[in-house]
């Protein structure tokens, strides 16, 4: 099955692009994958709480005035509401507005990563301004994909909870109910945007397709191998646990082993004073910077594994969709000629004996003719010849 044998190919091609080691291809990288699989932001939550208190607690007895009473008490002004409110939704709107940046720049990255694990080169800026137009469509499909499973739920728990008198049997009915159903089309939304991102985007990459023409091309093959495609999810959900736990591991022992020399460096400029003390602040920068290149070079070959792998896995299920067809060629090269000299090992052997190197009777190859069946040596006397010469075998 092509799903588990990629597996092993995924390692090979991993190792093959990304070495030897050149540390301005993995510096570029780190930058790339930061941007990948750094950063998520998931889906709108149920509100936890009974939205009926905001209009019935905002009496003489109301949270908020108690709130408000408390401040009274300790400045002797009122509180600022109107204030305290415009600058919530401003904070608001500059978290959303760096949110969409983010996800703008990440979407055009992960065409970014196709195009340099494809290729023998890194080339970030060239590669980001050849899919600006496929990153800004990838994250449309993103965003839609994302309101069309949970806004109508979110709606809906919105309702269910500022429409009920308190908590009641029926309310908690409905919110388990809710909970169950978010659960699903979590595990939906997971696999369609999965899917999006790492196989409708090799699609958009080779053919210059859509986000939704590149989905209608990859669902026959999808559905064509829908086994596959079932145990790659099963055998990723399971590689990504074990191997993010291990991730943990390496990046806790990574930020001890540079925060360490960095923090003793910092204590030293801080216990000396001065002018030096301005320094302490840039030694944090240059830690934390160091950290993050670190820590995002460890996942620079964990995560071009397992794209190499979607690579591989869409190729084999699809010849018209493979994307790294000369790596392919050359890993398929290279396991066909270790399979041909196994068996030049072994082809000289007698199943009878325990030595692979005993040659059959009478210096015959098996299955071979015209070979001489003699079992004498064939020796040249003369007297011209040197007394250590050898006989040799007449092949």
């Amino acid at each position: 099955m092509d799903a588990i044998d990629n597996l092993g190919d995924a390692i090979d091609v991993t190792r093959d692009r990304l070495t030897p080691i050149d540390a301005s291809t993995w510096l570029k990288l780190a930058i790339v994958v930061f941007f990948v699989g750094g950063l998520t932001v998931g889906g709108p939550g149920v509100p936890a709480g009974d939205l009926t208190g905001v209009e019935t607690q905002t009496g003489e007895n109301g949270v908020f005035e108690e709130l408000e009473g408390e401040f009274e008490a300790e400045t002797g002004e009122e509180l600022p509401v109107e204030e305290l409110v415009s600058a919530l939704i401003v904070l608001l709107l500059i978290i959303i507005a760096l949110w969409l940046i983010y996800a703008t720049i990440a979407a055009i990255m992960e065409f970014v990563f196709i195009e340099s694990l494809r290729a023998d080169t890194v080339r970030v800026r060239r590669y980001f301004n050849q899919h600006i137009g496929d990153g800004l469509r990838l994250l449309v499909f993103r965003l839609g994909l994302l309101f069309a499973f949970f806004l109508p739920l979110g709606i809906a728990g919105w309702y269910a909870f500022t429409t009920a008198n308190g908590i009641t049997t029926e309310l908690a009915i409905v919110g388990a109910l809710l909970a169950f159903l978010g659960l699903g089309l979590t595990l939906i939304y997971s696999l369609i945007a999965r899917f999006t991102t790492v196989f409708v985007t090799q699609i958009m990459v080779l053919e210059g397709r859509g986000v939704l023409a590149a989905w209608r091309r990859f669902l026959p093959t999808l559905r064509g191998n829908l086994a596959e495609y079932a145990v790659y999810v099963i055998l990723v959900w399971i590689l990504q646990f074990a191997i993010n736990i291990g991730f943990g591991f390496l990046a806790a022992i990574t930020a001890l082993a540079v925060l360490i020399p960095f923090g003793i460096l910092a204590a030293i400029i801080i216990v000396i004073g001065g002018p030096l003390a301005i320094l302490g602040g840039l030694v944090g920068i240059i830690a934390i910077v160091v950290l993050f290149f670190a820590i995002m070079a460890i996942r620079v070959p964990i995560d071009a594994y397992f794209r190499y792998y979607e690579f591989l896995l869409l190729g084999d299920t699809d010849h018209e969709l493979d994307l790294i067809p000369e790596r392919r060629e050359s890993l398929r090269a290279a396991d066909q000629n270790g399979a041909e000299t196994d068996a030049g090992d072994d082809r000289w052997s007698d199943p009878g004996t325990d030595s692979d190197t005993e040659l059959p009777p009478n210096g015959e190859s098996p299955g071979d003719e015209g070979w001489d069946t003699s079992s004498e040596w064939t020796f040249e006397d003369d007297d011209d010849d040197d007394d250590d010469d050898e006989p040799r075998r007449g092949w």
